[in-house]
Formats: C-alpha cells, sequence, structure tokens
C-alpha cells in the first residue's frame, strides 16, 4: 500500500512540474500622462516582466483600449525600445468618456491596467479633468498554474510523510 502512494507522489509530481515552467507576465508602464484627451496621441512605453520580475521579450504585444459605454475596441501594437522587454506604443483615444486599458503579452495572459478617464480636447475657457485610475497591484495567478503549485506541494509534502514512515519502520540490526 505504501509503494501504491509513494508511486502516486512520484507521478503527480512528475506530471506537475512541466506546467510550472510557463508561467506569468505583468507590464509595468513608465510615465503615464497626468491627463487623456480625446483625439490627442500619446507614446506610452511599458516593461513585461515574466513572473513580475525578468524584463521578457514577445513576439507581439498591444495596448488594447475598450470604450466602456459603445464597446469599441482599439490596438496599438507595442514596438520593442530599448532593453529587453521594453515597448513603446502610439496610442490615439478618438473619444471622451470612461475607457478600459490592458496589455496584450505575447504568450502570456493580458495584463488589466485599469480605467482612463478621457475628456474632450480642453479649451482655453475650460480645461478637461481627466483622471487615470491604476489597476490593482499584480499578484500570482490563482488558476490553473497556481492550483499545479499547490498540488505539486501536496505531492512533495505526502512523499516526505511516506519516506519518513519508511525510515521509521527500517529496524537497524543490533550487535549484541
Amino acid at each position: 500500500m505504501v509503494r501504491i502512494f509513494a508511486l502516486a507522489a512520484t507521478l503527480a509530481l512528475a506530471l506537475s512540474s512541466p506546467a510550472l515552467g510557463g508561467g506569468w507576465a505583468v507590464t509595468t508602464l513608465d510615465n503615464v500622462p497626468d491627463r487623456f484627451e480625446a483625439g490627442q496621441s500619446y507614446s506610452i512605453g511599458y516593461t513585461i516582466r515574466q513572473h513580475g520580475v525578468t524584463p521578457v521579450a514577445v513576439d507581439r504585444t498591444e495596448i488594447q483600449i475598450t470604450h466602456n459605454e459603445s464597446g469599441k475596441r482599439l490596438s496599438f501594437r507595442g514596438v520593442a525600445d530599448g532593453p529587453i522587454g521594453h515597448y513603446l506604443a502610439t496610442l490615439t483615444i478618438p473619444a471622451s468618456g470612461s475607457w478600459t486599458w490592458e496589455v496584450t503579452q505575447g504568450p502570456f495572459a493580458p495584463h488589466a491596467l485599469g480605467t482612463l478617464t478621457v475628456s474632450l480636447a480642453a479649451t482655453a475657457a475650460a480645461p478637461a479633468a481627466i483622471v487615470a485610475v491604476p489597476a490593482p497591484a499584480a499578484q500570482a495567478p490563482a488558476g490553473p498554474n497556481g492550483l499545479l503549485l499547490g498540488g505539486l506541494l501536496v505531492a512533495l509534502a505526502g512523499a516526505a510523510v511516506l519516506i519518513g514512515g519508511q525510515l521509521a519502520a527500517v529496524r537497524r540490526p543490533t550487535h549484541t
């Protein structure tokens, strides 16, 4: 019976470890303008970091914006710029209102950036008040990779218990 549990723990360990290689990524923005106005172009620099730490180059990345009232979605391609993992996208927000934005990160899941409030172009009589609301800090995903990591930890703990039990059961010969 103990051998079956040991085999199951070893099998769980072997099957879950390749899944740990994929991971996740976060995007950090360079300086973001304090104000966004409809019809203006903005160059936004950003860095994609695998596991939130290591800058990583990806084949394709975009800043995508979605107008919350109309559902209109626009994409602005990021171009490699400077060190590995750093990109620059130039975007023009065509209409005022509330926009949700995110960055596609190649093979990783998109990273939500929060909501932008964009106003009509400011006039001399009435400057526009625009607020950029950043997304909450990124956390490790609780999705499939997080579940596999939890399964791996449980399998390792089980294997340690089984090995400890086997070692305790082994009797050393006594010499008289």
